[in-house]
Parts: structure tokens; sequence; C-alpha cells
């Protein structure tokens, strides 16, 4: 099997210099410096602001001009930004830059609906662990094995020590991601919009609690065959499996989605959820004319994983009332596809026309320009519903990626380092962590226990959580249940379906079923 990765062929490369400075040298002993304006197949390009370069027995001769025409056939050598013959030292310090396709945003929210386990005594919500690894590192590697190497992690000021002290110390790929720092409580398209400076080329935007199988070229090739507005990423979700938690903050998760599908084209028309209609569903005739045949989905869901066209974030930019990736940014340019007076209000139709597609601009000079390729907003979507994919983003949903990434991980169901009696029964749908004592006649089943935990004798864990530096005395029984970082659990207690939250003491022969057992806070 080979590994895609997320390399520019030539002309794609080309494309990316429109509206940049390029320096073309060709057979003869011109030269040329100017901003590339277009250019076709055969590498005929228009240059303007141009500055041509002759050797001559007397000398280098410099001339001006306004726009030229070279002929493909006589180019030796593009050099990307560089800016001419009398600055060949700034042209070889260019040369080594590396020109990314696409950059990559992970956001890092604070994980509302994950309490208490992303409290301030536990751990951020990209750090909670899958199979005994942070969610971040998974997102991480998918984006790795894309072979986007400019990425970005937003994160809660909350998160920020803990996630930059991951990114620094323990995380081992080869991204070197740059951590930028939020106010608490803001909007997806609120962070994107702190960032807007540091975003120069279209964008990825995925959230930390993704998991998903999807090769990542698969996603990326479709979106590089249309080059549309956005690519959005829609999943069929899997069935759960089993409780998991208390399932306290699960609640507001079930309002239905409604998600119109052009099949034809892979084209997102229509969103919205249930909750969102004023009555029944309806749907434009503008939308119908447009688009006359519609699939309307109600199984389908957002994964928040999107490639945007650069020019998005400037609409996110100019538009305050844009918070939210999902409930805001994607219906509005969902909308504008069909909506010409929404398109035009909005001011999206002259920001799309100022950075629009760089083939579109290139193709204006060669005979294959078709003008009906100028729509100015296109939404794609990619459905997936032949492999696995899902968001930790509730605690039930959190437990129900834990067991799936469990049973499909390929590291030690025991860690080299654990000890774990000779008397225990340790399930091969679990997995037990660095460090880790377990005492004699314990049972372990579907369960994923973290570093550093003490377990005693004669427990019984199965379809729970236990992360890391946790106590479990004698005799305790956990079904279903998430127990965070430093909690301590004493003998004979029996809980199922509970979360227990960080440096939390569960006293001796508790009995507790769908409960949060948190130490209590005094916020006077």
């Amino acid at each position: 099997m080979t590994t895609a990765t997320n390399q520019l062929l030539p002309l794609e490369l080309i494309d990316k210099c429109i509206g940049s400075k390029i320096w073309v040298i060709m057979k003869s002993e011109r030269e040329f410096t100017g901003t590339l304006l277009g250019f076709d197949d055969y590498v005929n390009m228009v240059l303007e602001d141009v500055t041509e370069y002759e050797n001559t027995p007397e000398g280098r001769k410099t001339t001006k001009l306004d726009k030229i025409l070279l002929n493909g056939n006589n180019i030796t050598m593009l050099i990307p930004g560089g800016e001419g013959p009398e600055n060949k030292k700034q042209m070889k310090q260019k040369l080594h830059v590396r020109y990314t396709e696409f950059q990559a945003i992970v956001l890092c929210g604070y994980g509302n609906r994950l309490y208490p386990l992303t409290e301030d005594n536990n751990i951020p919500k990209a750090l909670l662990p899958l199979a005994n690894k942070p969610m971040l590192h998974y997102v991480l590697d998918w984006l790795e094995r894309a072979g986007i190497t400019d990425v970005i992690i937003i994160s809660e000021s909350s998160g920020e020590h803990k996630i930059g002290h991951y990114i620094k110390v323990v995380y081992e790929g080869k991204l070197k991601p740059i951590l930028e720092v939020v106010k608490e409580d803001v909007g997806t398209a609120d962070a994107l919009r702190t960032i807007k400076d540091k975003i120069k080329n279209d964008f990825v935007v995925i959230s930390c609690d993704l998991i998903l199988d999807l090769p990542p070229h698969q996603f990326l090739d479709l979106h590089r065959t249309r080059d549309p507005t956005f690519t959005a990423l829609y999943y069929e979700p899997n069935k759960s499996e089993g409780s998991g938690g208390s399932g306290n903050n699960y609640k507001d998760d079930k309002s239905k989605q409604f998600v119109g599908v052009d099949i034809n084209q892979s084209r997102l028309i229509y969103v919205a959820s249930e909750v969102d209609l004023d009555q029944e569903f309806s749907l434009r005739m503008s939308l119908l004319w447009k688009f006359p045949r519609v699939n309307i989905h109600t199984t389908l869901q957002d994964s928040h994983l999107y490639i945007f066209k650069r020019w998005v974030i400037d609409l996110i930019a100019q538009k305050k009332a844009i918070s939210s990736v999902r409930e805001h940014l994607v219906p509005l340019l969902v909308k504008c596809q069909y909506q010409k007076n929404l398109l035009e209000k909005e001011g999206i139709d002259k920001l799309a026309k100022l950075q629009e597609n760089h083939q579109k601009i290139a193709l204006e000079y060669s005979a294959t320009w078709d003008e009906k390729d100028k729509e100015p907003v296109y939404c794609q979507v990619y459905i997936y519903n032949t492999g696995f994919c899902g968001r930790g983003n509730t605690v039930p949903k959190y437990c129900d990626l834990n067991r799936h990434m469990t049973k499909v991980s390929t590291e030690s169901r025991v860690s080299p380092s654990a000890e774990v009696n000779a008397k225990t029964q340790v399930g091969s749908d679990s997995l037990v962590g660095n460090d880790t004592k377990i005492d004699e006649r314990t049972s372990i089943k579907r369960a994923t226990i973290g570093s550093h935990c003490i377990i005693g004798k004669n427990v019984k864990i199965s379809n729970s959580i236990l992360m890391d530096d946790i106590i479990i005395e004698d005799n305790v029984r956990l079904d279903g249940c998430v127990v965070c970082n430093n909690a301590k659990i004493m003998e004979k207690s029996v809980l199922k379906d509970c979360e227990v939250g960080g440096g939390y003491v569960v006293v001796a022969e508790t009995q507790a079923k769908n409960e949060q057992l948190v130490e209590f806070r005094d916020l006077s």
C-alpha cells in the first residue's frame, strides 16, 4: 500500500504563483521578472510590471515593460518569488522556502458537554485519552499523513499550558504545530477570526475530537478536482456499542439535522437543524429551480472537517455576526449558491471575485475558458459511510470512540512496564498503561486503564475508562464509568455509569448509579 503525500505538480505550483512575483529564465540570454497574470497548459504565460534583463557584449541591459506574453517553448526555468539576476543571494534563500498547498487549523475548545472530564483539575478535551493516547495525537497523525506541514492549534486559555506542554515535550510526530490562544467561550468562527493574519493559503479546519479512518488524500483530492469554496465532510454515525458515563450532558445532541445534497455534483445545497425550523420542513423555490434533484438526509452528521478557500477568512473577519462555522458560516455560504440577493447583499460575490480561482484566471488566457465556470460560491460535500468516523464531543460519544480505538489498537494489550498479578484477567478488548499495578483476582473487561494506576484485589472493571494516577482499592466494582486523573475509589464501592472527577475521593462502600462525582468548588 502506498502513502499519498501532499506534493504539488509543476502546473499546480505555477498556479499558486498567480498574482505573485516570478523570475523567468529563457533559453536565450534573456530573463524576466514580473507579476504572473496567467498561463495555459503549454506554460505560455502573461506577466505585468515586467523587468527584462538581456546579457549583451556591453553588459546586462535592463528594460521596463507594462505587460508581456512569453512562449512556453522558450522557457528554461521558473523561480517563484524570484527578484531577478541582480539579487541572486535572495533568490537562493527563497528557493529553500517550502510552498504549502493547505494550512490546517485544529480547534481545541473547552468541551462543555464533556463535563466533568474537562474540568481544570483534569485535562483539556484535546488531551483526553483514547486507547491511552490523547485525542490530539490522532488528529495530528491524520494531518501528517495528509502531508500538511503548516499547522496551527487554537486553544482556549484554560488549556494553554497543558496543550503547550504536550506539543513541546510529549508529542513525537514530525509536525511542528504553532499554538494560538483565544479567550474563553468564543465560537469556532470567532477563533478563526483572531488568527486571520496567519492564514495565507486555502485552509483545513478540523476539530480536535474527530476520529476517522478515511485516508486523507481521498478527501483532499475531491476538493482539488472542483476547487470549491469549501468542502465539508459529513458521515453516517456508527452504532453505539453501549453506555458510558452518566449521560447527563447528552440530552442536547439528538436534534435531527436536515442535509440537502445534489448527488450529481456532490454539492451541499441545504443545511438546517430541526430546532432551527420555525414550523415544518420546506425548501425555497430558488433552490429547486437551480437544483431540481435534491436528496434530503436526516441521519448525516457534520464532522467539523472542512477545507476553505483563503478568501473565506476575509469574509469571517468582515462579518462579526458569523460566530460559528457550523451554525453561521456554512449555512450562509450554502444559501449564497441559489440566493443571488443574499450573495450581493453580503458582498460575498465581490470577495470571491477579488481572490477568485487561480486556474480560472489562467484559463482566461486560453481557448478553453468558459464563462459559465465563474460561479462565485460552490459548496461541496464528501459523504463518508464506508468506514469509522465519529466525534468525542459528549461523554457517551467519547466512550464509544475509546472502545473503538481500544479495539483496533496495535499496542501491547498490557504495557511491558505494568505489573499484573498472574491471577488477574485482562481481556483482549482492554488496555493497561505504563507502570500500572494490578493485584490478584481482578477482572478487566472492555476497559482502558491508564498509566501509574494502582488497582487492588478482587476488583471488577468493565466497559470503563480509567485515566492516569488512579487508586482503586479492594473489592470495588466499576461498570460503564469514566474515572479522571488522580481520583481514588475506596474499598467496596460499586459505581455504574458514573463520572468521577479529577482528584475526587469516593469514600468506602459508596453505591452510585448515573451520577457525576466531583469536588465542590466555592466560586464566591
